[in-house]
């Protein structure tokens, strides 16, 4: 399990580290552009101006991922799932935050989840 100053360990430029805030159990990242999303028909929009990701990756945030096909679809259930929203949210999600999350994200996946390192 990483530790609480894991940040210092990726490689991320000033502005991207500026908004990644570590809080102990999750991460909280400040989006680029903010996500308006329906949590369900009967409930108004609503809009994200940050995700808070919990650190500690569970077999419930895993199985989002085989809800999902495809490898981008399944990042962003897992991301979803991580930050307690619904997957149709992470539909808007900017892909440069996106890249940042999954960056984030990847000291605290499953060895056998990294993808594109040997």
């Amino acid at each position: 399990m990483p530790t609480t100053d894991f940040l210092e360990t990726l490689e991320l430029t000033d502005e991207q580290r500026a908004r990644v805030q570590d809080q102990g159990n999750v991460v909280q990242i400040t989006l680029v552009e903010p996500i308006t999303y329906k949590h369900s028909k009967l409930d108004g929009d609503r809009t994200l101006t940050e995700l808070c990701l919990v650190k500690h990756v569970k077999g419930k945030h895993m199985k989002a991922l085989d809800k999902a096909v495809g490898e981008i679809s399944q990042s962003l259930a897992l991301v979803a799932a991580l930050a307690g929203v619904p997957a149709n949210a992470m539909d808007e999600l900017d892909a440069r935050d996106l890249d940042l999350v999954m960056v984030i994200l990847g000291p605290f996946l499953p060895q056998f989840r990294r993808t594109g390192t040997d």
